[in-house]
């Protein structure tokens, strides 16, 4: 017995009942069948996706309501790359600690405090701040007669901070690192108190693009390794900005170490405030109008693409050559029923598509069953229930739920029915 592969009258005669079948499996019972075949298929990744949606809110709240920072030297930051410790002790030492994360609040906070009551510790690890920038920052400092610390600076901003300072490079951090010496020449009370510093990195913690320590000339320049002429830590002629080439001396990490906590709270808590500046997108200057897509675009991708289109062209003239005239096929090309049910069938296997192929059995089957009990092409999808009802015994409940209503959940239950379809087509078969 072969299927037919389309039946343009049993579409007509379908389409009388379409509404009525589609009614019953919009239903609330086919409904609650498919939400429970929908979870069993994506219950596994609907879980893990909960745990972890669940796992990334819970630290994000516990961070927030902890108020604690992951910033590299954040005075909220207790990781070893903080700098809670060192904020803390100022703190029980009397001194008012303020974190500002731009320019502006730290130029607001300078003017606040009054003249000579500051000191400024800056801390740009992304380089964000522009060279005029850190001149205004200088300019401000200056006019409040307050201190200015500068963490790791690059070359640009420690021109701008102070003339007298100039940057002299980088030296890799080693074992010989954890006793730096102040070296001759400095006699100032911060470095003759700490004597020696440990001055090796701190994981998260670096110059930007670089994990070198930086090194550093000045009026005075101290902690020179291997008693070179630059140092890790320079001042200048008027002793009112120092630079450090590493930022991990005043981290939670290094701060015990060698004379480290000794140089941090003489340089950082000698005036009643300390305001604690790291730089942030919040320092970036807004463009003054959207980039154009030339402007964004790289100054080499039009020569390239010219190249790139020439030598498609020259592919074309040599590899496109035609090989004679194209061969005509008659059309419609003629194919097998057999295999054009095969095709389809595996199209819906691997759409998991069973109430499709149902469906399109159930349509197939009636419009046979219509056939082999002469009622016409035209006759609705009941009518043929109750005519093979009538003609097998059968009861018309079971018939209608076979030929019209149900639905399969799975292969399985797909395979039954078409079997108990065929057979029902075999026992109304004329004899």
């Amino acid at each position: 017995m072969s299927a037919p592969v389309s039946v343009p009258a049993g579409r007509d005669m379908a389409s009388q009942d379409t509404a009525d079948a589609r009614e019953f499996r919009a239903g609330g019972g086919t409904a609650l069948q498919r939400a429970a075949t929908w979870w069993r298929k994506n219950r596994l990744w609907i879980v893990v996706g909960a745990a972890l949606a669940a796992v990334t809110v819970g630290g994000l709240a516990a961070s927030l309501l902890g108020g604690q920072s992951a910033d590299p030297l954040s005075i909220t930051n207790p990781a070893p790359n903080g700098g809670q410790a060192a904020a803390s002790v100022l703190r029980e030492q009397g001194v008012q600690v303020t974190a500002t994360d731009s320019l502006d609040a730290t130029r607001r906070a300078l003017a606040a405090g009054g003249p000579g009551a500051s000191t400024v510790l800056v801390y740009d690890p992304l380089s964000l701040l522009e060279p005029a920038q850190a001149a205004r920052l200088a300019g401000s400092a200056k006019d409040a007669a307050a201190a200015l610390v500068a963490l790791a600076p690059g070359p640009l901003t420690v021109k701008n901070l102070s003339p007298d300072i100039a940057s002299a490079g980088t030296a890799a951090a080693t074992d010989s690192s954890t006793g730096v010496a102040a070296g001759p020449g400095c006699a100032n009370r911060e470095v003759v108190a700490a004597a020696r510093i440990d001055v090796r990195g701190v994981d998260g913690i670096g110059a930007a693009g670089s994990p070198s320590l930086l090194l550093y000339r000045g009026a005075a320049t101290c902690f020179a390794p291997g008693g070179g002429t630059a140092g890790f830590m320079a001042v200048n002629r008027a002793g009112d900005v120092t630079v450090l080439g590493s930022p991990g001396v005043v981290s939670n990490e290094r701060l015990a170490s060698q004379g480290n906590a000794a140089l941090t709270f003489r340089l950082l808590g000698s005036r009643p405030h300390l305001i604690w500046y790291t730089a942030s997108l919040r320092d970036v200057p807004a463009a003054s109008h959207a980039p154009t897509l030339a402007e964004l675009t790289p100054g080499w991708i039009f020569p390239a693409s010219a190249w790139l289109l020439l030598v498609a062209l020259i592919g074309m003239l040599w590899r496109g050559r035609r090989h004679g005239p194209l061969v005509t096929e008659p059309l419609p090309v003629i194919v097998k029923a057999s295999e054009t049910v095969t095709g389809r069938a595996r199209l819906y296997q691997d759409a998991k598509a069973q109430d499709t192929a149902v469906e399109t059995l159930q349509r197939a089957t009636l419009t046979r069953l219509a056939q082999r009990l002469r009622l016409g092409t035209g006759a609705a999808p009941s009518a043929v229930v109750d005519a093979a009802a009538a003609h097998t015994g059968r009861p018309r409940e079971d018939l209608e739920a076979l030929l019209i209503t149900d639905i399969p959940l799975n292969d399985k239950q797909m395979l039954a029915m078409a079997a108990q379809m065929a057979a029902l087509e075999e026992e109304v078969a004329p004899r």
